[in-house]
């Protein structure tokens, strides 16, 4: 197998384990579903179609959040550190951009104020030829506030910046504490 940027460490492609007898993905001693984006898609307009667009993105928010941080717990078994930009960067590149999430990097991270920035591409939740309105990407934002709380080992929120489905270049979240969160969206609202 080969190994991840030169790091020493792989990325989650490159540790798939299939055991076809059993019909089983693992990676990272983790298993894991291959699904087309398609589902994730249908998942959330059957959703919104339920319980209204407004609980739909609470509902997929969290969801990804729940999620979000087994992706950490995943890199720490699998040797990675977490003491630096540098090291939540290759954990964003080996497990979130081979992972398939789209391509994934950090921007800014404040370990004192726990405070991160994230910008990504191709997320899951944009659609190629449907341009929203308001940021889309609820389910991939959840994922990565939980990734950061496990990493930072406390609460956080975030707020979607830009978004590729409303027409933005790219996505980025700006994820911390609920009240600089909260800040951040009150002066950006002025």
């Amino acid at each position: 197998m080969s190994k991840s940027r030169g790091t020493g460490k792989k990325g989650a492609i490159h540790s798939l384990e299939v055991d076809a007898s059993k019909g089983i993905i693992t990676s990272f001693g983790q298993r894991f579903l291959f699904i087309p984006v398609e589902l994730i898609h249908s998942i959330e307009d059957r959703l919104a179609d339920m319980v209204g667009p407004m609980t739909a993105t609470s509902f997929q928010y969290e969801i990804g959040k729940r999620g979000g941080s087994h992706y950490i717990h995943m890199a720490q078994k699998a040797g990675y550190d977490i003491k630096s930009s540098k090291d939540v960067g290759m954990i964003a590149a080996n497990l979130g951009t081979l992972g398939g999430w789209g391509k994934l990097t950090v921007q800014d991270i404040d370990f004192e104020k726990k405070l991160i920035r994230l910008r990504w591409t191709n997320g899951v939740s944009v659609r190629p030829n449907k341009k929203s309105k308001t940021p889309v990407c609820h389910f991939g934002r959840g994922v990565l506030t939980g990734a950061s709380e496990a990493m930072f080992g406390r609460k956080l929120e975030s707020i979607e910046l830009t978004c590729q489905g409303k027409g933005d270049a790219y996505c980025e979240a700006l994820i911390g504490p609920p009240e600089s969160v909260a800040r951040y969206a009150e002066t950006a609202e002025k």
